[in-house]
This record gives structure tokens, C-alpha cells and sequence, in this order.
């Protein structure tokens, strides 16, 4: 891989990383209006948090890999751990997130979900 590749595939990293942290906020946001307006129970907002910081990962690794069109699950799986550290090091700054087993799911679930919507992505034709 050439070095013009290696920065191609780090910019669009960094930019559906950007994406993705725009994409969860607005879904996190909309989950807190919801639980203004209606009565989810409060064991179930740790979990969904989980899966809406999952899904906005997938829309990141999604317009990496659209933007640097190759290599979609290396672009996917960059920007889903740019998008772990950014979100593991706010929610350090914000409350006691820690390491952990918690830790270690959402890594998990972040980095894959990013990847696959890297794959996604990357082989996704408009018709």
C-alpha cells in the first residue's frame, strides 16, 4: 500500500468518524427527548445508548468507506476505534467510565458494527 493510499484511507477515517459521533449525538439526542416525553424504564437506557453509539459507528465506518471507495472494512474498523476512543474518552471526562467488561463490549460492538457498515459501504451501488 502506497503512502498516498495510507492517507487517503486515514482522511476518510477521521471524516466518517466525524460522521458517525454527528450521527449517534443526534440519535442520543432524540433518545433523551423521548425519555422526556414518555416513560422508558431506566434499565433499558444504558443498553440503548449502547446500540445508538453502535449504529452511529456503522454510519461512520458507512462514509469512510464510501469516501476513500476501497479497503471498506480497514476504513470501517479505523474509524470504529477512532469513534471508541473519542466516546470512551468523553464519557472518562463526564462520569466513571472505566475499563472493563462494559468497556470491552462496546468495542466490540462499535468496531464491528463500523466495520460492517465499512463493507457495506464500500460495495454499495446506487441504482
Amino acid at each position: 500500500m502506497s503512502k498516498k493510499n495510507v492517507g487517503k484511507i486515514l482522511l476518510s477515517s477521521g471524516i466518517g468518524t466525524g460522521i458517525g459521533i454527528l450521527s449517534a449525538s443526534i440519535l442520543i439526542f432524540l433518545m433523551a427527548a423521548a425519555l422526556t416525553l414518555g416513560d422508558i424504564p431506566a434499565m433499558l437506557i444504558s443498553p440503548l445508548t449502547v446500540v445508538l453509539l453502535a449504529l452511529g459507528s456503522f454510519f461512520g465506518g458507512f462514509s469512510s468507506a464510501k469516501l476513500s471507495e476501497e479497503k471498506g472494512l480497514l476504513c470501517g474498523a479505523i474509524s470504529g476505534l477512532l469513534f471508541f476512543m473519542i466516546a470512551w474518552f468523553f464519557g472518562a471526562v463526564f462520569e466513571n467510565f472505566g475499563v472493563g467488561m462494559a468497556a470491552a463490549i462496546k468495542v466490540l460492538m462499535i468496531v464491528i458494527s463500523a466495520s460492517l457498515g465499512g463493507i457495506i459501504g464500500v460495495n454499495y451501488i446506487k441504482k
